[in-house]
């Protein structure tokens, strides 16, 4: 008889749109290779009868619980009154708890993706795992010194305090963590409780070889447009960066869900193409000239980039964007920081394209032996299978 899984997500894991999400449809189709799964989903969307379908050919049981933007906002106002973060508040509802708590004693093991559903289980007797991912807290803090929005500046400063306190309280009181990033495990300090875990990548990119001329002069940034340190990537670029690039080069943004400022830029700078959702984004980074990664705010590992790497693409990256992955500067990606640096590789990327070749073959095997979604499930499996023993001494 099959082992039986709660995994408890914060979005629904499908369609795989921004990095959450595709780790946790990746998750989930690995999980209903081994086990039972059922999953329990917060959100504020419809899911439409597509999604029904595919998430219910990977569960046993699916539920979904349909929340009103005013539901959230209600329950973001108990960090009024209580010391917890507020993303935790937000995605923290009475009727959802009570459901967990009347299907948790049927569970072999129960998983909750970041730390937005960690007090779920928190107090929970049972093997579980909290699927941290990244610290979202040590992101909210080194956003708070970078980040221009007086609004995020302060929302930063506050949430950080107080998520990176919960986020220690929950790695002791799980039987395991898993984080993507060693550095963020380092910070913590606590070995025994946490484990590292390569991000996946879609291994079909490691044989993607469709190209379209029409790219060729163009540097590309790939991400999921709503999100803030995207956009404040893509605007630092275009400020500092864009007006010293040959006037041949073009800068073109790939990602759903631009914002108005985002679509903004293709009016304001004759060279800059907002191309929004695109059905096949692998098509122009393959093209590109190179896909820069210019992050300023935010953290954690940048799937964007391990993506573009594995194409065998030239990708020039903030040392924020880097320091997760590990490759080594100038023999993987180029690692630069400084405008006019930058600015000046691409122009020589430009008139010297060969010289950067190697760069697009060591990028694609620095991924290979790294981050797939194999060494990814052989470690999430074993880790699952080392807290349900450990429950049973």
């Amino acid at each position: 008889m099959s082992k039986k899984i709660l995994l408890i997500t914060s979005r629904i894991p499908y369609p795989p749109f921004g990095g959450d999400r595709l780790k946790n449809f990746n998750l989930l189709k690995i999980l209903s290779k081994y086990y039972e799964v059922h999953l329990v989903t917060i959100t504020d969307e419809i899911p439409t009868d597509e999604t029904k379908k595919v998430l219910e050919k990977y569960t046993t049981s699916c539920k979904i619980f349909k929340k009103s933007k005013f539901d959230f906002l209600l329950s973001t106002s108990r960090a009024i009154f209580n010391k917890e973060p507020l993303q935790v508040n937000y995605y923290y509802f009475k009727d959802v708890q009570e459901y967990i708590n009347s299907i948790s004693k049927d569970m072999d093991c129960i998983i909750a993706t970041l730390v937005r559903t960690a007090k779920y289980s928190d107090s929970i007797d049972k093997p579980k795992i909290f699927d941290m991912a990244d610290s979202i807290g040590l992101n909210y803090k080194r956003s708070s010194a970078r980040v221009k929005s007086l609004f995020w500046k302060s929302i930063y400063m506050f949430e950080s305090k107080r998520l990176l306190r919960y986020e220690k309280e929950m790695i002791n009181k799980y039987d395991k963590t898993l984080l993507f990033n060693r550095e963020e495990i380092k910070y913590f300090n606590l070995p025994n409780k946490i484990k590292f875990i390569p991000h996946g990548v879609n291994e079909a990119l490691f044989t993607y070889d469709d190209q379209d001329e029409k790219y060729k002069n163009y540097v590309a940034f790939f991400g999921k447009m709503d999100y803030q340190p995207n956009i404040d990537a893509v605007i630092w670029f275009t400020e500092n960066v864009l007006n010293k690039l040959n006037l041949n080069i073009k800068f073109i943004i790939i990602g759903v869900n631009p914002t108005k400022k985002i679509k903004d830029l293709a009016r304001k700078y004759r060279n800059v193409e907002v191309a929004g959702f695109v059905e096949d984004p692998y098509l122009i980074l393959k093209s590109s000239l190179c896909v820069v990664a210019p992050m300023q705010t935010g953290g954690g590992i940048q799937n964007k980039v391990l993506e573009s790497m594995a194409l065998g693409t030239i990708n020039i990256v903030s040392s924020l964007a880097a320091a997760p992955i590990g490759a080594k500067d100038k023999r993987d990606y180029l690692i630069l920081d400084d405008p006019v640096e930058i600015a000046n590789v691409i122009n020589d990327i430009f008139r010297n394209r060969n010289k950067y070749a190697f760069l697009k073959k060591n990028s694609r095997k620095f991924i290979k032996e790294h981050f797939t979604w194999s060494l990814y499930e052989k470690v999430y499996i074993e880790t699952i299978e080392e807290v349900i023993d450990a429950h049973k001494k």
